[in-house]
């Protein structure tokens, strides 16, 4: 998320010097995707049942942070390309990465922040939601985040919709496997309730918010290019026998 954080505030500088263009880092443009805050509901309310829900939810997730469950939450706060690769490779059957899938790694990179930064800036910014470790003054499964997410609104998770909209994307690519990529696509906006950064609602919403994203990607010409590229490569995988079938541990 640091990332994310740092260049977005590069963005918003050069946007104020030029209009909006396609980058290296994206498909879309901000105002192709989905408009978060039109499609989303509100928040929940402070004394609504939906926020005590929420709060259940965060005491769960907290006594989870020292079991292994709590570890996996912890992997899963690098939401680099990498750690979206490292977190994937075990539900896709094979080792993602720069070097081992480039065409995969870069599908990975570009649907992470289309739906992860574009699809949810608009409702973040519009609610400014306190995040549920600023909110109860509590730490979190990484501390070294904690700084900058303080300041970055927490509803949606930009971080569930970055790794759902990489699932529904992986298991268009790799059907055989869709269920438990769905199920590791679903696990990472768990893991951001564990770790505290994040409402369940927030995980939630972060989850509508990629179905919307990786909707509309399917009309984009350079998202179908490269995700061609993708299944190409995944296809020679599987003929030279790379990939494994996993099923979904319960």
């Amino acid at each position: 998320m640091n990332r994310k954080l740092l260049f977005s505030l590069g963005l918003v500088g050069m946007a104020m010097a030029c209009p909006a263009q396609k980058t290296d880092h994206s498909f879309l443009l901000p105002t192709d995707v989905p408009n978060s805050y039109r499609v989303l509901e509100a928040p929940p309310a402070e004394r609504s049942a939906r926020f005590a829900y929420d709060q259940y939810r965060y005491f769960w997730g907290r006594a989870l942070r020292e079991s292994p469950r709590g570890q996996m939450a912890y992997d899963d706060c690098d939401s680099s390309p990498l750690g979206m690769c490292r977190a994937f490779s075990g539900a896709m059957g094979t080792a993602l990465g720069k070097e081992e899938t480039p065409e995969l790694y870069k599908l990975i990179a570009l649907v992470d922040d289309d739906a992860g930064w574009w699809g949810t800036d608009d409702a973040k910014n519009r609610y400014m939601r306190t995040r549920p470790f600023v909110y109860f003054g509590e730490g979190t499964c990484n501390p070294a985040d904690e700084e900058s997410l303080s300041k970055n609104g927490s509803y949606p998770s930009g971080h569930t919709a970055g790794g759902y909209g990489i699932a529904l994307v992986l298991a268009e690519i790799n059907v055989e496997n869709q269920d438990t990529i769905l199920r590791r696509g679903m696990a990472i906006g768990e893991s951001r309730v564990i770790c505290g950064y994040h409402w369940q609602s927030d995980v939630d919403a972060g989850m509508i918010v990629a179905a919307g994203v990786v909707a509309r990607l399917h009309a984009d010409e350079g998202f179908q290019s490269q995700l061609a590229k993708a299944k190409e490569e995944f296809a020679r995988l599987r003929k030279q026998g790379k990939v494994r079938r996993v099923e979904v541990a319960r």
